[in-house]
C-alpha cells in the first residue's frame, strides 16, 4: 500500500467488531518492517444510536449526523477510503453529505463483488434492522446475485439476532460459531455472508471449519485487498 495512502475506519458499532478489522488489516498485510505497514485511523465510538433501533423507530437523524461528522473528520485527517463497520449503519450513508460516499469502502459492495465471484448457494446472517431495511436487496446489483441467497426463516433470524447483541457485549462467540455452522448446514448452503460486522469476531473460526471460499466475509475481503480489486464505491439509493 502506498505510504501516502490512508485507511480509516468507522468503529464502535460495536468496539470488539471494528478492534478486530484493524488486527486483520496488519495480521493479513505483512511487511519486511513496521514501518512499511498500512496506516490506520480508527474513530471506534460505541456512543452511536442503536442502528437496528433507529430503523424501526424511524428516529434517526442524531444517528445521521453523526455518522456525517465522524465520516468527515476521518476524511479530514487524511482517509482516503473509509471503511464504516456495521452493516446495518449503511441503510443511512446515502443520506451523509454527498462527496463524502466515493470515499467508502462499502460492505454491501464488497458482499456483492464478493458473491458474484462464488458459485453456490450462501446464507445470509445480518441483524433485524439490516433485513427491515432492506439494506442487501436495495444494492444496485443485487438482482445478479440474489438467486444464489437464502435469508433465515423469522425464528431462526431472531435467534441470529440474539446471538449478536450479545456477541456485542462480549460474549457468545463459541455460541456464533456453532450457530452459523449449525444454520449453514439446515439451510443445505454452499457457505455463509457474514452480514454484520460481530460476526467477524469469529471468520477465523469458520474459515478453519467450513473452509476460505465457504466464508464471504466482505471485512476479510477488505482487509486482504485495500487499495486493490476495489468495487465500485456505494451509491445513493
Amino acid at each position: 500500500m502506498p505510504e501516502q495512502q490512508i485507511l480509516g475506519v468507522l468503529g464502535g458499532m460495536g468496539p470488539l467488531a471494528s478492534a478486530a478489522f484493524v488486527q486483520t488489516v496488519y495480521r493479513l498485510n505483512p511487511a519486511p518492517c513496521e514501518q512499511d505497514l498500512p496506516r490506520v485511523l480508527l474513530d471506534s465510538t460505541p456512543a452511536f444510536p442503536d442502528r437496528t433501533e433507529a430503523i424501526r423507530t424511524g428516529r434517526d437523524a442524531e444517528l445521521v449526523r453523526r455518522l456525517d461528522v465522524h465520516l468527515r473528520r476521518l476524511v479530514d485527517a487524511g482517509a482516503e477510503a473509509v471503511v464504516v463497520a456495521c452493516f446495518t449503519a449503511h441503510h443511512f450513508l446515502p443520506r451523509l453529505t454527498p462527496e463524502l460516499l466515493p470515499r467508502v469502502r462499502s460492505l454491501i459492495d464488497q458482499t456483492v463483488h464478493g458473491l458474484a465471484h462464488r458459485d453456490g448457494r450462501y446464507l445470509l446472517l445480518c441483524t433485524d434492522g439490516t433485513r427491515q431495511a432492506r439494506v442487501f436487496p436495495r444494492h444496485p446489483s443485487w438482482p445478479d446475485v440474489a438467486g444464489r441467497v437464502v435469508w433465515p426463516d423469522e425464528g431462526d433470524q431472531r435467534g441470529v439476532h440474539r446471538t449478536l447483541y450479545r456477541m456485542k457485549r462480549g460474549g457468545a462467540l463459541a455460541e456464533a460459531a456453532d450457530l452459523v455452522s449449525t444454520l449453514r448446514s439446515r439451510y443445505r448452503c454452499t457457505g455463509v455472508i457474514l452480514g454484520c460486522t460481530e460476526l467477524h469476531l469469529v471468520g477465523d473460526r469458520l474459515v478453519d471449519r467450513l473452509g476460505g471460499p465457504q466464508v464471504l466475509d466482505p471485512l476479510r475481503e477488505i482487509a486482504l485487498s485495500l487499495w486493490t480489486r476495489a468495487p465500485q464505491p456505494l451509491l445513493p439509493v
